[in-house]
């Protein structure tokens, strides 16, 4: 009886037949077309050959365990107009990395720990701090409000350290670029840093239109830094300006309340002080809604 090669052994041709049969894969392909053994025997070599690679996914967990030759792709088996084809498509896990991967690339996270990528709305923990189901409701209700086209103000999320409040905002820009929003999350005290590191440079008016026209903003710890006169006037102030009249949303995370936190806009009590903090008070007030968590 014929002998066919089948890994490191000959194997008898119609073992083998029955072995193909015996595949689950195989099995379901042959009953959804109606193929019997004769046609198996004829398209032997292209049946066992799809058997081979199909076989290499079957105990596969994740995309690094990939032992196929193009790695994250996965065999595929069609029966066209009597004839049997085989071909190569992307494997789910190759495209949960790719769709992952451009997911991420959607959100500029500044000065921010790794983290955030996976912060999730889902995942949301109700048990810590103030408001939790409120704000996760809030939340939730932006993304659907704000992918139907309307006018939603940001939120001013303030309470104490590791309440969760930038985990709230980063689960929030996961799910906006799961539906391909382009966001920006930025550690605040670090991005004045960064800002006042390109005076000069050329390249602080770039960044600064940046901030000013990405779809959503989302600043981190305001009231963290040293706050000076010129990140408030020439830098905070214009883009917090450029955002609400363009009606672009704009998150806070602070440890203080707004109110609070004119106290850390202004250098001395003099009256021109005092009112230009107020003017970036009244600027986060038309951008946000306060949330005590």
């Amino acid at each position: 009886m014929e002998k066919i090669r089948y890994g490191h052994q000959n194997i008898d041709r119609e073992k083998l037949v029955d072995l193909l049969v015996e595949d689950e894969s195989l099995r379901e392909f042959f009953i959804k077309n109606d193929l019997n053994t004769s046609f198996i025997e004829e398209n032997l070599s292209k049946l066992l050959n799809f058997k081979i690679e199909n076989d290499k996914c079957k105990n596969c967990a994740e995309l690094k365990e990939c032992t196929q030759d193009l790695t994250g792709y996965e065999p595929v088996i069609k029966f066209l107009e009597g004839k049997v084809y085989s071909f190569y498509r992307e494997c789910s896990y190759s495209a949960f990395r790719r769709e992952k991967a451009t997911q991420e690339s959607l959100i500029d996270a500044m000065y921010m720990p790794k983290m955030i990528y996976e912060a999730s709305l889902e995942d949301y923990d109700f048990s810590k701090g103030k408001n939790r189901p409120f704000i996760h409701n809030k939340l939730t209700s932006f993304v659907t409000l704000y992918m139907n086209g309307e006018s939603v103000k940001g939120l001013y999320i303030f309470g104490q350290y590791q309440k969760g409040k930038t985990y709230s905002i980063a689960a929030l820009a996961n799910e906006l670029s799961k539906r391909g929003v382009k966001v920006i999350i930025a550690y605040y005290p670090d991005l004045v840093r960064e800002l006042k590191s390109r005076i000069g440079n050329n390249t602080l008016e770039a960044m600064i239109s940046k901030l000013k026209t990405i779809e959503i903003l989302m600043l981190d710890d305001m009231g963290g830094e040293s706050q000076s006169s010129w990140v408030r006037d020439e830098v905070l102030g214009p883009i917090l300006q450029h955002r609400l009249l363009d009606e672009r949303p704009t998150f806070f995370t602070s440890n203080v309340s707004q109110k609070e936190l004119i106290s850390y806009m202004v250098s001395n009590n003099q009256k021109a002080e005092l009112m230009k903090a107020a003017r970036i008070d009244a600027r986060i007030k038309s951008l946000s809604e306060e949330i005590e968590m």
